[in-house]
């Protein structure tokens, strides 16, 4: 690999943070034969939920705080829990003490004190061609495929030493012939709400880690953020185009691709194989983090029709602090508004069994990384169900 004198120099004499830095981006271009490192404009990490990374992780990082400092503006993925409400959650506090040392060694090494899967949302918005370096899978495939920016998904240590070093590996999603799509998608459906997330899941399934150019639909900011979520987590999709509607797809090449169709059946049967539970416990909402205006229309939903079971929702803490009068609505029904955590890495297993949601994303993992059964279903439906 080509290194520039400032990038030999860390690997050489740099801070021995800045010299694990720079071997790990190395090890990661050599095996993805890049020929370079590639300035970047900012970073998002992951490996940060205590409940995913454990004392392993939290050594890892408190190691690496001593002399680590990022270069470019970083955001963090959301902790474990909301360390403002932990107690009232029931959290053990040995929880709650090792997921606070977590959140400060990311400080410690001048990261934004944000915790979010949304960093889009809360002012880390990368331009049309821009180069980043993040990590979390649904951030990754929004700023590829929406917002035009450039990044891979990085695993959570290759992105805190793209931090770091302020460079990435160049290969993949940051060339032009990586983002070219490898097969066109048909949806026969003119979809809204949960479609969204049902096409994401279906999408990744038949996918895999290919790039799908979807045509036959529209949509909104908001809407693609729960289709790429879905992609990302059912199948290793890091960007998608969406005909006519997101930046690049005007000019990518289909001529030839394989053909997939999407019905309604499909998405009927995707939601059926996410739905293993009857009777929810609660209703979780924020996979990913919800945006102002979805934190807004879920207290006036929740205001208009009362649920029986709490109803608990996840945001950035910009977005919480923002909005007291949805945050004050939602809670005075017996529900809660989480920042700085979000629904599938948060701690639920101890409290609940079954968690009812309108998140693909969260309909995917929430069986495994929290050991629940979940019902998949629109949140207006969810209310009058447990009305």
């Amino acid at each position: 690999m080509r290194l520039t004198r400032t990038q030999m120099h860390l690997l050489d004499d740099g801070t021995e943070s800045q010299r694990k830095a720079m071997q790990i981006l190395l090890a990661v271009g050599r095996l993805a034969d890049a020929p370079r490192l590639i300035p970047i404009t900012s970073a998002h990490v992951s490996g940060v939920s205590y409940k995913l990374i454990g004392d392993p992780g939290l050594e890892f990082l408190e190691d690496f705080a001593r002399d680590a400092r990022v270069s470019v503006p970083t955001t963090v993925n959301p902790l474990g829990t909301d360390l403002a409400q932990w107690q009232a959650l029931g959290v053990p506090p040995s929880f709650a003490e090792k997921q606070g040392r977590i959140a400060s060694a990311y400080e410690a090494m001048g990261v934004r004190r944000s915790f979010s899967c949304t960093p889009y949302l809360i002012g880390v918005r990368p331009t049309f061609g821009e180069h980043v370096a993040w990590a979390e899978s649904s951030a990754v495939c929004f700023a590829n495929s929406v917002l035009g920016a450039r990044t891979n998904r990085e695993g959570g240590p290759a992105a805190l030493a793209a931090a770091i070093v302020g460079a990435t590996p160049e290969h993949g999603l940051h060339t032009d012939e990586g983002r070219e799509p490898t097969a066109i998608v048909k949806v026969g459906v003119k979809p809204r709400g949960i479609d969204y997330s049902l096409i994401g899941l279906v999408a990744g399934e038949r996918v895999d880690d290919g790039l799908p150019f979807f045509r036959g639909f529209r949509g909104t900011e908001g809407d693609l953020k729960w289709l790429g979520a879905a992609l990302a987590s059912s199948g290793a999709c890091s960007m998608f185009h969406l005909e006519g509607v997101t930046p690049e797809s005007r000019r990518a090449h289909v001529k030839g691709l394989k053909s997939i169709a999407i019905t309604d059946r499909d998405l009927a049967a995707a939601k059926r194989a996410h739905t293993d539970g009857t009777e929810a416990d609660m209703i979780g909402l924020g996979s990913p983090q919800l945006s102002a205006d979805e934190l807004r229309e879920v207290a006036r939903l929740v205001d208009r029709t009362p649920p029986r079971i709490p109803v608990w929702v996840f945001t950035s803490r910009v977005v919480r602090d923002a909005n007291p009068d949805a945050v004050g609505t939602i809670e005075r029904h017996g529900g809660r508004v989480l920042a700085d955590t979000c629904l599938e890495v948060t701690l639920l297993e101890h409290r609940f069994g079954t968690v009812a949601t309108p998140s693909g994303k969260g309909a995917y993992y929430l069986p495994s990384l929290s050991r629940q059964k979940v019902v998949f279903e629109e949140l207006k439906t969810l209310l009058e169900r447990y009305t």
